[in-house]
């Protein structure tokens, strides 16, 4: 972690993509934390901007790189729920 944002499950808050928008007209306080199971340095956001880089990273990592085959299992199950998800909104 960088130091900079807060982490949202304590000081020790297990691996996973953890998100944080509290009201969305307040932009600026976005938080996020991630970490993974896999040893890759955890790492955190504020601002809404950075909190979306952190995802979109995150997501990648978990569905694209992560050495753990669960992790990589799971990241993909999401990715294709959330394409079947967004084709159903769009008919």
């Amino acid at each position: 972690m960088s130091g900079i944002g807060p982490s949202i499950c304590g000081p020790h808050p297990g691996y996973g993509l953890r998100v944080r928008l509290d009201h969305a007209k307040a932009k600026s306080l976005a938080s996020a934390d991630f970490a993974c199971s896999c040893g890759l340095p955890p790492e955190d956001a504020v601002g809404y901007d950075a909190v979306a880089s952190l995802v979109i990273r995150a997501e990648r990592h978990m569905r694209d790189d992560c050495p753990n085959p669960h992790v990589r299992k799971r990241a993909a199950l999401r990715s294709a729920r959330r394409i079947q998800r967004d084709s159903k909104r769009r008919k």
